[in-house]
């Protein structure tokens, strides 16, 4: 005779077996992904970065060429402007990605440096402001490998040696003096870089901030234009305005750090307007609406900034 609970013992048996069954196709799903499927999309996806970085390395070479003319005494020609700022829009649209659009604007700030010289009407300085931007970064990046490298030999050298002195305090009251930087030009995004009797939006930000415990940056934000303007620019640019000596680390600013002091406007005029923010610490003038072409290399539109009170730099022996 079978026993009342045979059923119920019976159903729970399988529900059991079934739990387990599903179980272990779901460890097989899970191990599956993990050692097949998610290899082969990580795979698929480093290799269309790679096709889109060559195909993107591949229609640069136009521009690049273009550069290369100039440098070489081609004629610099309204023609020649259109047509490289045709293909740097072209650029955008086809690479939307930040990395890709960071280095086309990059070359679009390459190109108003030439139409700066040019403009100015001294030719001879036109490679050297060409090269202004590279000569930049490599002195950045080589800032950054001797702090890197000079690290451990700052420290032996700065260790107390038996029978010496005591160490010299940090030197006394270093500042920033005032000055004036800029000006700076924003890049276009998009439009035609004319406002003509559209009233663009002026966005700017100035602020302090220490970087690597070595330098005093200015950090810059300038866009002017919008969807209703027709024409969007913008700029974004750190400026080294201070360096700490050999053996010594900036602990502090007498102004507050990453703080931005900002301004938001309408300019509904085609002469410059100047601002005075941070409480007398400095003066922005800003370009937006301009009577000629307005964003581009040869546009008016731009932001200066005068420093107008000293920054004091606090210093720390290393």
């Amino acid at each position: 005779m079978k026993p009342l609970n045979y059923t119920e013992r019976n159903k729970r048996w399988s529900h059991f077996l079934g739990l387990y069954a599903a179980l272990l196709v779901l460890t097989t799903l899970c191990w599956w992904l993990s050692l097949a499927l998610i290899p082969r999309l990580t795979n698929v996806q480093q290799n269309q970065s790679e096709r889109e970085m060559m195909a993107y390395e591949k229609q640069l070479m136009l521009t690049d060429k273009m550069l290369i003319d100039i440098e070489q005494g081609a004629p610099l020609t309204e023609s020649w402007s259109r047509t490289f700022y045709a293909n740097a829009s072209a650029l955008d649209q086809q690479f939307p990605k930040p990395l890709f659009m960071a280095t086309t604007n990059s070359y679009r700030q390459l190109a108003g440096e030439y139409e700066n010289a040019k403009r100015a009407g001294d030719e001879s300085i036109q490679l050297l402001n060409s090269q202004k931007i590279q000569l930049e970064a490599r002195k950045a990046a080589l800032l950054a490998a001797l702090a890197a490298a000079g690290n451990e030999l700052t420290k032996v050298a700065a260790a107390p040696k038996a029978g010496s002195p005591p160490p010299s305090a940090a030197p006394a009251g270093p500042v920033i003096n005032p000055g004036v930087y800029g000006p700076f030009k924003p890049l276009l995004i998009s439009g035609t870089g004319e406002f003509g009797k559209n009233q663009p939006e002026i966005n700017a930000s100035v602020q302090f901030m220490i970087v690597r415990d070595r330098q005093v940056m200015m950090g810059v934000y300038f866009e002017t234009g919008g969807a209703d303007a027709g024409t969007l620019a913008k700029v974004t640019e750190r400026k080294e305005i201070y360096t700490a000596p050999p053996g010594y680390k900036i602990a502090g600013l007498s102004v507050p750090e990453r703080t931005p002091w900002r301004i938001n406007y309408i300019d509904k005029t085609t002469t410059s307007d100047t601002f005075t923010i941070a409480d007398g610490l400095m003066t922005l003038t800003v370009n937006g609406n301009t009577p000629g072409l307005d964003v581009g290399a040869t546009g008016g539109s731009a932001l200066s900034i005068q420093l107008k009170k000293p920054i004091k730099v606090e210093l720390e022996k290393e």
